[in-house]
């Protein structure tokens, strides 16, 4: 476990140091909020908005950016690469050993260290992830089934930090506990003699209150579902759709293999072993198991399939050191049953697949690059410091902040997503062709022919050569970036 350990932060340490910027959307934002928290005091989160909703999220990070000094970004990173270098290892050999042995954990181990999907979090430095690592502890407790005046304890502190960082936070630990008591009563009927369920009685009570508080008093989630299922039954659309002629959807077999390969070769693998645990094994363990994933398996088949703002990737998080779990135990099992080291092959295979994956590469040919390289971030800078204009740029472009404590960088939620004062996505034009259309300057990587506008679309002409015939003229250039106005 504790090479795994070693081979997961170094894993996750050469990512965050490949990719000079923030990966993703929001991260850049709880940075510029974490320093107004640590340069203004506690009461600053009061002025936050949408990012000031998690205050244990803010204060936990200030306390280590003013004790180590580091930067608001550096906090983040680096708290977000250590936690999730340790604690799904940590999770998964701790369980695997209880409910497989040694043999297995050991293999356990070794996935979870380079996990496709847990690198996302360990990149996307936001409360959800933080959420996440709350979450794996809980689901142990509840796998366990130890029921003592500890361990309740402990699950009500995380379940209270966990509704105070995520809307999930309450859902899934509740949902988690209604799952594996269905399971129990299966096994009830199957085997009288099989388990009881007075504790859990106790944590679904538990779970319930929190969960309720937090729908009506923590966060408004609850009024947005609301009015985004009344959209539904009344056939509305929850977004407007927009033509593309200048560009053509990229979808398919192929491309879905590609991307999503990884998570759904591990869930295929966690599904058989699932099946087979469920019709031979009737322990409270396995039930506690099997109940979990069954809620992280509902969570992403929801991701997928509803309209709400859960991206699947982050779905896929939810249940990861679980699906590991069960699919190594199946591994183990199936070299037992076969009297073949079957089982550090099946890992091996499950490890190329997850080490291939959109989640784990931040330039998965597959994905538009989420992150700014330095001649990037040295445009954008540039672009702050002498252009009054509105920038028009690629999405993740748009979003992310190069100096948290400049004029145009923001914590607060704009109109489209919260994108920095002065900056505004350019995807729309992009794929209709209508660069005319935006009133300001197009701040364009060269080179770039895929744009994420409701998927991912492919242009069908250079929006830097048309740029170049128009009205606009360019004011900036280096190697990877070139500004229009």
């Amino acid at each position: 476990m504790t090479e795994s350990i070693a081979a997961g932060l170094v894993y996750r340490a050469t990512i965050w140091i490949a990719t000079p910027s923030m990966i993703g959307m929001d991260p850049d934002k709880y940075a510029v909020a974490i320093s107004v928290v640590s340069d203004e005091g506690i009461g600053a989160i009061s002025d936050l908005g949408f990012y000031g909703s998690t205050p244990i999220y803010h204060i936990i990070h200030v306390i280590v950016m003013d004790v180590s000094g580091l930067s608001p970004a550096t906090t983040l990173q680096l708290t977000s690469t250590v936690l999730y270098a340790i604690v799904p290892v940590v999770t998964v050999a701790h369980l695997t050993t209880v409910l497989s042995g040694h043999r297995a954990a050991k293999l356990g181990s070794i996935l979870a260290a380079a996990g496709g999907s847990t690198i996302v979090y360990s990149t996307l430095t936001i409360p959800q992830s933080t959420m996440l690592i709350l979450w794996y502890l809980v689901a142990s407790i509840l796998i366990i089934g130890q029921h003592n005046l500890l361990r309740t304890l402990l699950l009500v502190i995380f379940l209270a930090i966990m509704a105070g960082l995520h809307k999930l936070g309450a859902l899934l630990p509740l949902g988690g506990i209604t799952a594996i008591a269905v399971i129990y009563l299966i096994g009830i009927i199957r085997d009288s003699r099989a388990l009881t369920m007075r504790h859990l009685g106790h944590y679904f009570l538990i779970s319930g209150l929190i969960f309720g508080v937090q729908m009506v008093w923590l966060t408004a989630w609850i009024k947005g579902t609301i009015a985004k299922l009344i959209y539904i039954v009344s056939g509305s659309t929850i977004e407007p759709t927009v033509d593309t002629p200048a560009a053509t959807t990229i979808d398919g077999l192929d491309s879905l293999i590609f991307e999503h390969g990884s998570w759904m070769v591990l869930m295929l693998a966690a599904g058989i072993a699932g099946i087979w645990l469920f019709y031979t094994q009737s322990d409270r363990k396995t039930a506690g198991l099997l109940g979990i994933v069954g809620t992280s398996t509902l969570i992403i088949i929801g991701a997928i399939a509803s309209p709400f703002s859960l991206s699947v990737e982050r779905a896929i998080g939810i249940g990861e050191p679980f699906f590991i779990i069960l699919a190594v135990i199946g591994a183990v099992i199936l070299s037992k049953q076969t009297n073949r080291s079957v089982a550090p092959v099946i890992v091996a295979l499950l490890l190329i697949t997850q080490l291939v994956g959109a989640g784990a590469v931040p330039d998965h040919p597959v994905e538009v690059q989420e992150y700014l390289t330095d001649d990037e971030v040295n445009a954008k800078q540039w672009a702050n410091a002498h252009l009054d204009q509105e920038i028009y740029g690629n999405y993740f472009i748009a979003q992310e902040i190069t100096d948290f404590e400049g004029e145009r960088a923001t914590h607060k939620t704009g109109e489209g997503g919260g994108f920095p004062e002065g900056w505004s996505p350019a995807s729309e034009y992009l794929v209709t062709g209508n660069l005319s259309g935006a009133d300001g300057c197009f701040f364009l990587r060269k080179g770039q022919d895929k744009v994420q506008y409701n998927g991912l679309h492919q242009l069908t002409y250079d929006p830097i050569t048309r740029l170049e015939h128009s009205n606009r003229s360019a004011v900036f250039e280096n190697s990877d970036v070139v500004i229009y106005c």
